[in-house]
């Protein structure tokens, strides 16, 4: 019984380790899946100039507000005072008839502005610095947009593209047939010329199309910055979409904009307006300085009498040592004040419109956002619908008028109609795909879920 219970528990413990070796790298490998379009991402963030400008922008200001609330530097003054002037600039005190106030002065003076100032001063440049630093983000998200836009076009312009040339093919052998069809006489005219028309429409869409895909092509060397180690495939983003579409297909009802880099940079910009109202009301605040000076004079301890009556030495009765200032100076606004009502009233306006900005971005988001849900559920529902019903139908018929073709029952023309409309669908179903994962990028947009987790590269 012994032995019977410990086999059986061997051969548990081995069909256990056998589910989780096959498991956990299937695990492994779906969580590994989206580390090369992320590290491609991050690469473009850390090094395309449009996207570093901003963030360089933000750390340029962020660095000057740390010198925003400095205090300003004291003077330091030098003069010479009260010489007397005998034709020239002579710096001579030794003749007894110099007055006595004249001398070297040394002076010391320190601006003191009013308290609050100049943390107000610092708050606003680091307002700017956060004003730049979610632009940045703002313009990350419109680059990867973008980006994953026109590579999705792209491809699909590559895929209709081949479709085109691949029916023209068909059509150039049919229009032969036709044509030996009319000159046996077995069909009429205007089979023949429905398929020239048709070669000529099919002709010109080719090149639209390839003009098309030209200009993408070149707009996609601008985003890889011509590196092939920052160029995205369509299968690379594709599964990185879906990754988040499956996220988003659990809790998209939960999704929100308070996340979302235009709804900051509009909360941001409230804050902004208020701080600049303080510190434009306190800007009519008295502004204080403070100065010492001291005055090196010749000393004098008697006086020489030279008048007209008579000359003789008297004495000195007056001090006459160096002297020494000190005092304080206020601004006292009296011609600022009186318009002060005006200045106040157009910060209110400035703080109330900021704060209309901010609602008014709210509402445009969230529109936005149940806009683009809207679109995304039911281009992912037509997309499946042609997948598993559209397309089949139109394969049936084609298969089923070939064969009606071999009866005799339908012309070569009408073979073609059915090609052509099957085209037509077909071309309709990668539209409808195209945008649905347009649609996602979106959301992933305006919820500011379109980037990988943020990297360092903007501290």
């Amino acid at each position: 019984m012994y032995l019977k219970l410990k086999h059986f528990s061997n051969q548990l413990y081995i069909y256990i380790l056998i589910i989780v070796l096959s498991v956990l790298p299937q695990a492994l490998v779906a969580e590994d899946d989206n580390k090369p379009v992320e590290s491609k991402i991050r690469l473009l963030l850390g090094s395309h100039p449009e996207l570093l400008v901003k963030f360089l922008e933000s750390r340029e200001k962020r660095h000057r507000s740390e010198h925003a609330d400095v205090y300003p530097d004291p003077k330091i003054g030098f003069a010479y005072r009260s010489y007397p002037y005998r034709g020239d600039i002579s710096r001579d005190r030794s003749r007894p008839d110099t007055p006595g106030m004249t001398g070297n002065e040394y002076s010391f003076s320190q601006e003191i502005p009013f308290p609050g100032k100049l943390d107000l001063e610092k708050q606003i440049i680091q307002k700017d610095s956060e004003l730049d630093h979610f632009n940045a983000e703002w313009i990350q998200n419109q680059f990867i947009r973008n980006y994953f836009e026109t590579i999705l076009i792209r491809s699909a312009l590559l895929r209709e593209i081949a479709d085109l040339e691949s029916l023209g093919k068909s059509i150039t052998t049919g229009t032969r047939l036709e044509s030996n069809q009319y000159s046996a006489g077995k069909t009429n005219i205007s089979g023949t010329l429905r398929i020239l028309n048709l070669k000529e429409k099919i002709k010109d869409r080719l090149l639209l199309r390839n003009t098309q895909l030209s200009e993408l092509i070149s707009k996609t060397s601008y985003f890889s910055l011509d590196q092939s180690s920052y160029l995205i495939s369509e299968e690379e983003i594709l599964k990185y979409l879906s990754q988040k579409e499956n996220g988003l297909t659990k809790d998209y009802s939960e999704m929100d904009i308070t996340n979302s880099p235009y709804l900051r940079y509009a909360e941001v910009n409230v804050e902004k307006a208020e701080v600049e109202a303080k510190k434009e009301k306190i800007l009519h605040y008295p502004e204080t300085e403070l100065f010492i000076s001291y005055m090196q004079r010749r000393k004098k301890p008697f006086l020489l009498d030279s008048g007209p009556l008579s000359y003789s030495i008297m004495d000195n009765p007056e001090f006459s040592g160096d002297l020494w200032s000190a005092g304080i100076t206020l601004r006292i606004p009296v011609w600022s004040l009186a318009k002060a009502g005006e200045l106040d009233r157009s910060n209110v306006i400035k703080v109330n419109r900021m704060q209309l900005e901010k609602t008014k971005q709210k509402y445009f988001l969230e529109t936005e956002l149940k806009t683009s849900v809207q679109a995304w559920m039911g281009n992912k529902e037509r997309s499946e619908n042609f997948q598993n019903s559209v397309l089949p139908t139109y394969k049936k018929s084609i298969s089923s008028s070939t064969l009606a073709y071999a009866r005799g029952d339908l012309s070569l023309t009408e073979i073609y109609q059915f090609l052509t409309e099957s085209m037509e669908v077909k071309s309709s179903s990668h539209e409808v795909s195209l945008n649905r994962w347009l649609s996602l990028i979106k959301i992933l947009e305006i919820t500011n879920n379109l980037l990988p987790e943020r990297n360092d590269h903007e501290k």
